[in-house]
């Protein structure tokens, strides 16, 4: 089996779950007990995914343990509930009071997560955002370095109540800057990278300076900032650009990348394994120090990365085992249409792949919240569940992902998970469309269309139509004919551009040499020929020629011009 365990032991520590008693003082034996039950039943699925414990009911009966626990009175299992409760979507009044329950009981942690919850009330509720203040200031007294960082950014910004602008956080520099180098330090890297940041953009009091800011970015990489290793190692793969705005502080060094990244992956930094694993999966080439692709080694580098709990390379392993991964595609494949045996790495196996979605959505990785809302929604071994399917997909579109934004506007339109609300379909689309997902584009056109949720405005829906055109969607292009064919004012038909889109689909559905789709396609055509005057196909065909030509080939999720928006949740297709 290629993966193989990687376990860095601290004597009565112990991290999973998105939880860190090395950030707990004190934590109880009884708690610290169960979070390493969890762990070994954690480890037990990272060397052997698929195959080894439940990972989902082994979370489930810590869950069960910690709630227990809570009850009397622990005050970092009354926080586990309620972080645990952010990560899996679960109602925000009842997160917030058991943060508040646990910060009242001195749980530094639990102050910290609550201001974050509180901030998120913006100008909506001034008072939340005092509390929040008065939390984060707390807690940074307390030496908790997000709440120091959380307060440098106040500095920065400043934050202001009322018409008259009362000051809570004055705005200043110097102070988020003081903040910041106290982090730096106490070994913070984050706050180190916040430094490097400032530096390179340069603010208020501060000029721009990016050779400090370079050194700042070495330093926080050196304390364990996964961002500025990659940022630095980036770098140093591909040099800096000869610009006039910014000077070439950093060459080209592939060795010197590989030996940086290779030094912090010795010392236990989980994400320089991750990106030594990236490196190997995509080779790199340089004059003299050229990395082949390995795919055998980047998966070693992704395990040992995934058992530091490294959440991106949990999820690209989750990736892996649902695809399956073959050592090398150049290998001639037998009658049958196989790889031979000893050409494949990782043979596909979605339950192994979800186990590993789970463990990087414990670690709060929104895209992993998406995988593992689809396989409930679609009932990928596992039952369906719309309503976990739901909660998944919240917390997943809540984090900024447009697949699923346009996946929980399907549940909104159908009802399916959570009750029927229309308005709110449309509301998902709408973000998800603003972020250029074109099947999002394609379904809010059509409630525009139909004055579903929103307002009727052919118009409007035109417009979405023709965003997802231009990124070589057939079904828009299509959309486009039928809104035309139709008119845009009712009983006002423009066959000719109709006719125009409909061509346009066509081309696009000969070029991915999908049969049905070259069917419907010339079957719109063919229907609308019959129609038209010959003086209309003239004009029609030049109407085409001065079409916008797509700026890219479709999206791997835009549908086929056969599906229905917005699908039914259970016919839905995992993208």
């Amino acid at each position: 089996m290629l993966l193989t365990a990687l376990k860095l032991k601290l004597a009565a520590l112990v991290a999973v779950a998105g939880i860190d008693t090395a950030e707990m003082p004190g934590a109880s034996p009884e708690f610290t007990a169960i979070l390493t039950a969890l762990k070994a039943d954690q480890d037990q699925v990272q060397k052997n995914p698929g195959a080894g414990p439940d990972v989902n009911k082994s979370f489930n009966d810590a869950v069960a343990k910690v709630r227990e626990l809570a009850q009397k009175d622990d005050k970092d299992a009354i926080y586990a509930l309620a972080h645990w409760g952010v990560l899996s979507g679960a109602n925000i009044n009842e997160v917030a009071a058991l943060f508040r329950k646990a910060a009242d009981k001195g749980q530094i942690l639990a102050k910290s997560e609550l201001a974050q919850v509180l901030m998120q009330a913006g100008a909506q509720n001034p008072d939340a955002v005092k509390e929040a203040i008065k939390l984060i200031k707390e807690a940074e007294a307390a030496d908790n370095k997000v709440s120091r960082r959380m307060l440098a950014q106040l500095h920065l910004q400043g934050v202001t109540e009322g018409e008259k602008g009362l000051v809570v956080v004055e705005k200043s520099t110097a102070k988020a800057k003081e903040l910041l180098e106290k982090g730096e330090k106490a070994g913070d890297g984050e706050a180190t990278l916040g430094l490097a940041q400032i530096y390179s953009a340069g603010v208020e009091g501060i000029k721009q300076d990016q050779a400090v800011a370079l050194e700042k970015l070495i330093e926080a990489g050196k304390q364990g900032s996964a961002v500025a290793l990659s940022t630095y190692g980036a770098r140093l793969l591909n040099g800096d650009p000869d610009t006039k705005e910014s000077p070439k502080l950093v060459k080209k060094d592939v060795a010197a990348a590989l030996k940086m990244f290779n030094e912090a992956a010795e010392k236990g930094l989980a994400a320089a394994n991750r990106i030594l694993g990236q490196i190997y999966e995509n080779g790199v080439g340089a004059e003299g120090a050229d990395v082949k692709q390995d795919v055998t080694k980047a998966f070693e580098y992704y395990t040992k990365a995934a058992n530091g709990n490294d959440p991106q390379a949990l999820f690209r392993l989750g990736n892996a085992f649902e695809t399956g991964i073959i050592k090398d595609p150049k290998v001639q494949r037998d009658d049958k249409g196989n790889f031979p045996a000893d050409n494949i790495l990782i043979q596909p196996n979605p339950k192994s792949a979800l186990d590993l979605y789970r463990l990087a959505a414990q670690n709060n990785l929104a895209e992993a919240f998406y995988n593992v809302g689809v396989y409930y929604e679609t009932g990928t071994v596992v039952d369906k569940d719309p309503a976990k399917a739901f909660t998944f997909l919240m917390k997943a579109s809540t984090a900024g992902i447009a697949q699923a934004m346009n996946r929980l506007a399907g549940l909104y339109a159908n009802g399916t998970g959570v009750a029927q609300d229309v308005v709110a379909a449309a509301g998902w689309y709408n973000r998800a469309a603003e972020m250029g997902f074109a099947p999002a584009q394609i379904a809010l056109g059509i409630l525009y269309e139909q004055g579903a949720g929103v307002r009727q405005n052919r118009a409007a829906a035109a417009g979405f139509y023709s965003d997802a055109a231009q990124q070589g969607v057939a079904l828009a292009m299509l959309r486009l004919a039928n809104l035309y064919a139709v008119g845009q004012v009712p009983g006002n038909p423009e066959l000719p551009r109709a006719w125009a889109y409909a061509s346009q689909a066509d081309e696009v559905a000969k070029k991915s040499g999908n049969k049905a789709d070259i069917d419907v396609t010339a079957n719109v055509i063919k229907q609308l020929e019959a129609k038209m005057k010959p003086e209309e196909i003239t004009e029609a065909k030049k109407i085409f020629e001065k079409l916008p030509k797509p700026t890219a080939a479709a999206a791997p999720a835009a549908p086929t011009v056969q599906d229905p928006i917005p699908a039914k949740s259970g016919d839905a297709k995992k993208k």
